[in-house]
């Protein structure tokens, strides 16, 4: 592809299944230096040969380690992790949850728990990543995966909605905290995209096809998509964007 991300080190949490697993892939596809991905588990959810196996393949450089971004130790850990590299220059922070229970009637655990890992868990991720940025001196890229759903309401996700619309306004507030110090932060909210959850979910998939038929470009978005916009953040292309949340949705939150 290209050379977006050439001589830059990329942090990618969540990076070993779904979403985050295109976006690393991606990063390296537009010549990341290298990628360090942070997951619960190296193996994917969706199954076969992991994250860095396929950098590997590919020619790239990774490196794994268990993170768990509610953890303030862990995170410490995965961006130290970036340091044999040259240290990081963009963090994407795209581990995120979604729970059955969510809804109208959400309970206060379950809501709580999904504000600990998509809201506090991105700004740990992110503030963590900074504290480095901030040493080197040199800026850098936050990048936070949001969701269409941060753009939109839907009574089905009320909790994770509200989550993900938390995460837009923090990436407002941040960039105009940490842009005086050139590091620029964007969040980017997929739409519906085909990930192994929708392959192996007939349910999942059916509850899909409507949106599907309303949406402009009528079909799912592929994890490598939201990873190219994701680069495009992460590069010099982008020096001028900051604040803003990128639908990458077919156009779906363009339409009624």
């Amino acid at each position: 592809m290209t050379g977006m991300l050439d001589g830059k080190v990329i942090i990618v949490t969540g990076g070993s299944s779904g979403i985050g697993r295109g976006i690393a892939l991606a990063a390296v596809a537009h010549g990341a230096k290298a990628v360090v991905i942070g997951d619960l588990a190296e193996e994917p959810r969706e199954g076969g040969e992991t994250t860095g196996h396929l950098i590997a393949q590919s020619g790239g450089t990774s490196t794994f380690l268990r993170t768990d971004v509610t953890s303030s130790a862990d995170l410490a850990a995965l961006v130290a992790a970036a340091d044999p590299f040259g240290g990081v220059d963009v963090m994407v922070c795209n581990a995120g949850i979604a729970i059955p229970q969510d809804g109208p009637d959400i309970s206060p655990e379950m809501f709580r728990k999904l504000i600990a890992v998509n809201q506090e868990g991105a700004l740990m991720s992110a503030q963590a990543a900074v504290a480095a940025m901030r040493r080197r001196g040199t800026g850098g890229s936050v990048v936070m995966i949001s969701s269409m759903g941060g753009l939109r309401g839907a009574g089905f996700t009320t909790g994770y909605s509200a989550t993900k619309g938390a995460v837009n306004m923090m990436v407002a507030a941040l960039a105009d905290a940490w842009g005086p110090e050139g590091i620029r932060v964007n969040a980017v909210c997929p739409g519906l995209i085909q990930t192994a959850l929708v392959d192996s979910s007939p349910a999942v998939a059916a509850a899909f096809e409507p949106m599907r038929q309303r949406m402009p470009l009528r079909r799912l978005g592929q994890p490598a998509e939201v990873g190219n916009v994701v680069a495009w953040l992460g590069s010099s292309l982008s020096s001028f964007v900051t604040g803003v949340a990128i639908a990458v949705d077919g156009g779906q939150t363009a339409v009624i």
